[in-house]
């Protein structure tokens, strides 16, 4: 069969088999033709929002339990009637994963190290910031002057959920920093015993916020301005403000997250090219 005959051939079998198309991305398309499965897809598994399965081995600070699910839909905790403090609203919460699960190596009946996952996710990005308002509000956030106001807003820092399994117990009585504060939690109250034996909230954080960064081309480590536990969601969130000194160009690359907890290291590198919305980089 010549050259001329097999091309024939091939091109009558692609017409009779066409390649099934591939869905258009949920940020290439309107967000008002977002369906739920885009919403998810942005939140979870996006440029915007990777996943991390970290293998544990003795000796890993984790705190007790496993991070809660957030639920479908609703969202983290109350309506728009509060105001949108910033991007780290809605963080963990407003979708199906908003903890990260331990669970055994696969094969050898169980016996292999867990495993955990967690989740890092640009809070700051529009797109993220879209996905979270209709995660809370539906369709109604395409015409909610509240929505419209804090997805268009320029945020100061960029802002990093990460979100999995508890790493160390909240403080004592339950106590958290408000979502979106600026400050680290309060001491724990009550005797120094107990204090010492759940963990110094403040000193926790100020050594999360000593061993984090982000990292990218020719720029030094930078290092968030505060760490937050937002209150209101379920156990097992951390978000992480980090200021726009010398901010991030599409030149660069690519930029890596780094979470240090002693001997565990949450690490994921995210490529900038990716990160494009509207024509610009959304970070």
């Amino acid at each position: 069969m010549d050259m001329i005959c097999r091309r024939s051939l091939f091109a009558s079998l692609a017409a009779a088999f066409p390649l099934p198309v591939r869905a258009a991305d949920p940020w290439t398309k309107p967000p008002a033709e977002w369906s739920e499965k885009d919403v998810q897809k942005v939140l979870f598994d996006s440029p915007w929002s990777k996943s991390v399965s970290i293998t544990l081995s003795s000796g890993m600070p984790m705190g007790g339990g496993r991070g809660g699910r957030g639920g479908r839909g609703g969202g983290g905790g109350g309506g728009m009637s509060g105001g949108m403090p910033d991007a780290s609203v809605g963080a963990g919460t407003e979708g199906v994963m908003g903890g990260g699960r331990a669970g055994m190596g696969e094969g050898m009946g169980g016996t292999m190290a867990p495993s955990i996952q967690f989740q890092i996710r640009w809070q700051s990005a529009k797109p993220v910031k879209i996905a979270t308002m209709r995660a809370r509000m539906g369709a109604e956030a395409e015409t909610s002057p509240q929505a419209r106001e804090f997805i268009e807003r320029e945020e100061p820092d960029y802002v990093i959920a990460v979100m999995g399994p508890p790493m160390a117990p909240p403080p004592e009585g339950g106590a958290r920093p408000g979502m979106g504060s600026r400050e680290s939690a309060a001491p724990a109250k009550g005797d120094a015993a107990a204090q010492d034996r759940r963990g110094n909230p403040e000193q926790w954080l100020a050594a999360l916020k000593q061993n984090s960064w982000l990292a990218w081309k020719e720029h030094e480590k930078l290092h968030p301005s505060s760490v937050v536990v937002p209150s209101g969601g379920p156990r097992g969130v951390l978000i992480f403000h980090f200021p726009k000194d010398h901010p991030i160009e599409l030149e660069d690359k690519e930029v890596e997250f780094c979470m240090r907890r002693g001997s565990m290291e949450v690490k994921k590198k995210f490529r900038l090219k990716d990160m494009v919305y509207e024509g610009k980089l959304a970070l």
